[in-house]
């Protein structure tokens, strides 16, 4: 009776130990691991009584500070991205030039980006369902070789199919470089700060469109058209090719989780892997289709890309109608990129702190005042006007690109079919753009200035807007 007494104190004691050093290691200071030992009490002799072990107790240890690698792999898609802009920003310039030489009209120039996006629309969903079953790099690489392939093929374009050919190449490589994979490695590699790397993410177009422009303004004094492309498919290859080496697919390959915590134990690694992972779930693509809120999205990011890409497509033509210099209207064009670039950056920082709708609905605001001014230099070509519509409009679509795709991301990135749902919004606002750009050039022909057109411009983030208040309600817990 006294030995079971006896033991029975002793396994006591023991706990009560074991207590006390669990109360010491919460008190101890994150930054220090304490290791307390794999402590052996011994009570007697092993044949009459137990010998207690106390577990070796860690204090937790923080996220080690090396550098993140979800920033170099943010960097790297960020380039390749800002490389498939050429053909969006800076072609353009250069079709000045070429329907001149080839005699074409404004309709006819508009078909080759309405090609680019109608492809791209086609595409996505394919695109989409590749990255939910293979390697997304395998995706870029045939991206930045098709922008290479179709830049050498326009310098050697000498008819209309010449030209249709280009875009319809150039539209494989937006498909396989651009949004689509980009929205989905960020997905992947950050959670917490997900809104500013969309931001970041999302300036590349803007990156790309300010200093593209530039070069082959620069090109382009000493070299003809043609040779300012091949010149250009240069440019892609270094901004394209040297980044994709740095791309990882995943923080686990690189030993980290999302927005950078790491680990120096095995199983704390394990176990933090699990817990900061992004719960998956099995919501399907046809299980989107059957949600009222997945075609209000698909509306909204419509609305926006149909006032975001035909205005810039058509923004050269327009500003040479209103007698604009073109040194003046390179000028111009840079300064909305450049403006874009912040507002990409602040609404995507301001979009991990605030509710993103609200963020949205600022943000198409801001588009359409940006449109409505672009339209009134139609009257008032002054150059104030000018430049205050490139800043405001700027502002205005950078804001609501990168809100859009936040938006997704944030109701689909869980979803296990994410990729083929960002594939199917993309073909959306493709199909936007293809209508926005082919209607934007037949109203010119037709009228023959953008009064009309850049109307619609206005219209459309307004329609975004009503959209994104319909949303917001039908995600407001129902009141009872």
């Amino acid at each position: 009776m006294r030995l079971s007494l006896l033991r029975e104190g002793l396994t006591t004691t023991a706990a009560r130990a074991r207590c006390e050093l669990r109360k010491e290691a919460e008190h101890l200071p994150r930054h220090v691991e304490a290791s307390l030992g794999s402590e052996t009490l011994t009570y007697g002799t092993a044949s009459h009584f137990p010998t207690i072990h106390l577990p070796r107790m860690t204090a937790i240890t923080p996220p080690s500070r090396r550098f993140f690698y979800g920033w170099i792999v943010l960097g790297a898609i960020f380039l390749i991205y800002a490389s498939g802009t050429i053909g969006v920003s800076t072609i353009p310039l250069l079709n000045v030039k070429l329907r001149t030489e080839l005699g074409l009209d404004h309709s006819q120039i508009a078909l080759g980006p309405s090609l680019l996006f109608f492809i791209m629309a086609c595409l996505s969903p394919f695109a989409g369902i590749l990255l939910d079953t293979l390697n997304p790099k395998r995706l870029l690489i045939v991206g930045w070789v098709a922008f290479i392939g179709a830049l050498c093929l326009y310098a050697q374009i000498h008819s209309f199919w010449h030209y249709m050919a280009f875009y319809a190449l150039y539209a494989l490589g937006s498909v396989c470089t651009g949004v689509i994979p980009g929205i989905y490695l960020i997905s992947k590699w950050f959670r917490v700060h997900r809104g500013i790397a969309t931001g970041i993410f999302t300036v590349g177009s803007s990156f790309g469109g300010t200093i593209f422009p530039r070069i082959a303004g620069y090109f382009l004094q000493t070299m003809s058209w043609q040779e300012t492309a091949l010149a250009m498919a240069g440019v892609t290859a270094a901004f394209a090719v040297i980044p994709w080496f740095f791309v990882r697919l995943t923080p686990e390959s690189m030993n980290t989780v999302p927005d950078g915590a790491t680990h120096t134990n095995t199983t704390d690694t394990a176990s933090t892997l699990s817990s900061t992972a992004t719960p998956k779930t099995n919501e399907s693509l046809a299980d989107a289709f059957r949600s009222l809120d997945f075609y209000l999205i698909l509306f909204i990011t419509a609305a926006v890309w149909f006032s975001i890409q035909p205005l810039i497509q058509h923004l050269s033509f327009h500003l040479k109608d209103i007698g604009v210099e073109p040194s003046k209207a390179g000028a111009i064009s840079s300064t909305l990129f450049f403006c874009s670039i912040f507002g990409k950056l602040f609404f995507g920082w301001l979009s991990d702190y605030a509710d993103k709708k609200n963020i949205l609905l600022i943000a198409t605001l801001n588009l359409a005042t940006g449109a409505f001014l672009v339209r009134q230099t139609s009257f008032i070509p002054e150059e104030w006007l000018l430049y205050t519509a490139a800043v405001v409009y700027g502002l205005g679509f950078s804001g609501s690109f990168t809100m859009v795709q936040l938006l997704v991301a944030e109701r689909y990135s869980a979803s296990t079919s994410f990729g083929k749902i960002l594939g199917f919004v993309t073909t959306a606002d493709s199909f936007a753009v293809v209508v926005g750009v082919w209607l934007l050039g037949v109203l010119r022909t037709n009228q023959g200035s953008y009064t009309s057109a850049f109307g619609i411009m206005v219209a459309a983030p307004l329609v975004a807007t009503a959209c994104v208040l319909v949303l917001k309600q039908l995600s407001r817990p129902s009141m009872r």
